[in-house]
């Protein structure tokens, strides 16, 4: 089994098409494993799900459309239809997702969850931070509080 790290490099050297695919996939297992293992309602986990994506994209305070790319299916199922590049960062900035109180919401949500789900929700957050093939210090900072 790899270890978190030679996973985060791994997914360093993966195309924005393969990075999607593993967005898609970790979402797809942490919608589940939220729906199944705690007692928020439908809206209440796909809201919680959604910040977190989005929380991923302004992790290291710049918003980077090879990660609005990686996560934009994601995104589209959470809100039934197409957004934009701009329309998202807009709805970040509107919904105060890049701010420290944001980021301790998802950290707690994060937290709240159960290993299998947690983990599933980490690497999708990854996915969306390797998505310009460079994870820096600020998003290895935020990730690894989430893993906290």
């Amino acid at each position: 089994m790899p270890t978190y790290r030679e996973i985060l490099n791994q997914m360093k050297n993966m195309s924005k098409y393969e990075l999607r695919g593993v967005v898609d996939h970790y979402t797809a297992v942490a919608m589940r494993g939220v729906n199944e293992n705690t007692y928020m309602t439908l809206k209440e986990s796909n809201a919680a799900i959604l910040t977190t994506l989005l929380a991923a994209i302004c992790a290291d305070g710049y918003f980077n459309s090879d990660e609005y790319y990686v996560v934009q299916p994601a995104i589209d199922v959470f809100i039934q239809e197409g957004i934009s590049y701009d329309a998202t960062l807009d709805f970040i900035k509107q919904a105060n997702i890049d701010s420290s109180m944001a980021r301790n919401a998802v950290d707690n949500f994060v937290d709240s969850l159960d290993p299998d789900t947690k983990e599933a929700l980490i690497f999708a957050c990854a996915a969306i931070c390797a998505a310009d093939h460079n994870l820096n210090d600020a998003e290895l900072s935020w990730l690894n509080r989430l893993l906290g």
